[in-house]
């Protein structure tokens, strides 16, 4: 397809910037290079910044001068370490975890999927190795794939105010706010504006993205989360008929929940555009559907690969079409940890300019004192626990991401994400994990030639317990349960070595395939979506769960067993 005349304009003006881009980008490689020296460099910059604070008065932080002596003074540990220090800071005090004079742009919130939000401070180092990491991964990406250069982003953003602390300041999405204080030049890239994330529910924020995007031929998606992609197209194609008066008319459908400023401020930016609603009409006709793949020329798309999130990556094609997929990195609210520099895959390059990281082999996270090693110490091949001490304030951190080493960049690890340490099920000692469950489920699809669009698997209690298979009806076909089930037991015994044992010992049953009603995961996720106030960027479907009643929050509508078992 030929490259539209305002695409090249918009290279050739970009083109001082991309000099620039890649001079940083060399820099960066340079100091990869020289890993061991540049984490010892930024332990010493991280420490400064809490020594006199009374963080570090309390834990003797004065005193520390080496890795060493950071970790006889301060053990691993989680959030609830620095939480009373975190809520002083919500209230106004100054020098509790960081520097007084620190200025404190918001509180970035988490997800919330291991329990109540966490706040995360956001300075103005925070927001500088930030957009330092995606101007990295950005350069890489677009040298991989010349023709997505120029090409509007879509991407969707949560609010940054969706609290106010005690003290005045926001505290919301990290999206939101990096929206917010974008350069006016790079703002006029993406198709979604600032204001955008204060849309009033997530299916707001995914029809205002369609009805923006609409207005373009060629967009660029960029999301965390490949099930928001999803959504994404089926709002397009649910409401397909009101997206077209919308692109006829230069307007927005009056349904839709927007503050009145909000509103005023969006259709201003609206234009009829009759044309582009006849080639839409002509695709619905050709097709029977309306999807981004009919909608828009999508050039790359970009969203996490890793993990628990491949069964999304295998339903992408059906709705965006055949775009090559590149993996954002390993990205939370308290940082960047992985910058990937290549399209295949999801492993990435560790991200040592902003963060120092220690590592614990997975199977010594448990131990009082576990063994901790640094960046250019890991071995490629093994699995760990990642420890972070970051510019926000947090020393020794247990973030509860588990990642495995698959190679190295000079001296510094690429990293690729298995899954969060919490995503584990254990009824007898299998200690069953997310990632492995992920596995077997699409070991177990492939090899009967069938396709499960969302399931869970979570511990069933009974005289001998098992797991349950959560799948939606019409997902599967008549009689074909029976087999997922079996399938998927003989592929998490291979897996799982623990689970295996307790399944030979007869302390775990089998398996079972139990169907809940159609439509019932996609009602489920939306009403976690908004208990989590919107935060659609940052919620990730739950393909494990550990809690023994989970099944009872839905319709049973049939139970299969194996046959050695029924």
């Amino acid at each position: 397809m030929k490259t539209p005349l305002r695409i090249r304009l918009r290279r050739l003006i970009w083109a001082p910037l991309k000099l620039h881009a890649h001079y940083q980008v060399y820099r960066w490689k340079r100091q990869l290079a020289r890993t061991p020296e540049v984490q010892a460099r930024l332990l010493e910059v991280l420490l400064d910044l809490v020594r006199d604070t009374d963080f570090g008065r309390d834990y003797g932080l004065a005193r520390i001068r080496t890795i060493e002596d950071l970790r006889k003074a301060l053990p691993v540990a989680g959030y609830e370490r620095v939480e009373p220090y975190i809520e002083r800071m919500k209230r106004g005090e100054k020098g509790v975890l960081l520097p007084p004079d620190t200025r404190i742009h918001m509180f970035a919130m988490t997800s919330g999927t291991t329990g109540t939000p966490k706040y995360i401070p956001v300075t103005d180092f925070i927001l500088k190795t930030y957009r330092h990491g995606w101007h990295v991964w950005g350069v890489h990406a677009l040298d991989d794939h010349h023709d997505a250069f120029g090409t509007k982003i879509l991407q969707l953003a949560s609010r940054m105010d969706e609290q106010t602390t005690p003290s005045g300041i926001p505290a919301g999405a990290m999206s939101g706010f990096t929206a917010y204080v974008q350069h006016p030049l790079v703002r006029q890239l993406y198709v979604v504006p600032p204001e955008g994330s204060r849309a009033g529910s997530a299916a707001t924020k995914y029809y205002l993205a369609c009805r923006l995007g609409l207005q373009e031929r060629r967009v660029m998606p960029m999301t965390a989360n490949p099930s928001t992609l999803l959504s994404l197209a089926k709002t397009m194609d649910e409401r397909k008929e009101s997206l077209l008066r919308d692109v006829a008319d230069g307007t927005l459908a009056k349904d839709l929940a927007f503050e009145p400023d909000v509103r005023r401020s969006l259709e201003a930016r609206l234009r009829p555009q009759r044309r582009r609603a006849r080639e839409l009409e002509a695709c619905i006709r050709a097709s029977g559907h309306l999807y981004p793949k009919d909608a828009w020329d999508v050039p790359l798309i970009n969203t996490w690969k890793g993990g628990t999130l491949t069964l999304y990556l295998r339903e992408l094609p059906e709705y965006w079409g055949d775009a090559p997929i590149r993996d954002v990195g390993l990205i939370a609210s308290e940082g960047r940890f992985s910058i990937p520099v290549q399209t295949p895959g999801s492993a990435g390059v560790l991200e040592v300019i902003g963060t120092y990281f220690e590592f614990v082999p997975e199977e010594e996270i448990d131990a009082p004192q576990p063994r901790a090693l640094l960046a250019h110490e890991v071995e490629i091949g093994r699995k760990y626990f990642i420890i972070i001490t970051t510019p926000s304030g947090l020393v020794r951190y247990h973030i509860g991401d588990l990642v495995k080493v698959v190679g190295r960049m000079g001296l510094c690890p690429i990293i690729e994400f298995l899954n969060k340490g919490q995503h584990i099920a254990n009824l007898t000692g299998e200690k069953i994990t997310e990632f492995q469950v992920v596995s077997a489920v699409n070991t177990a699809l492939d090899l009967l030639h069938l396709e499960v669009h969302n399931y869970c698997l979570a511990p069933s209690w009974d005289k001998v317990p098992y797991y349950s298979l959560l799948v939606e009806e019409s997902d599967l076909p008549a009689g074909r349960a029976v087999e997922l089930a079996a399938a998927v037991d003989k592929v998490l015994r291979a897996l799982n070595i623990e689970y295996e044992t307790k399944r030979s010992s007869r302390r775990l049953r089998a398996i079972r395939v139990k169907t809940v009603p159609a439509g019932e995961w996609h009602h489920f996720d939306g009403r976690e979506i908004a208990s989590r106030g919107e935060r659609i960027e940052q919620y990730k479907h739950k393909f494990l769960v550990n809690q023994v009643d989970f099944e009872k929050s839905f319709t049973i509508r049939g139970c299969y067993a194996p046959p050695d078992e029924a």
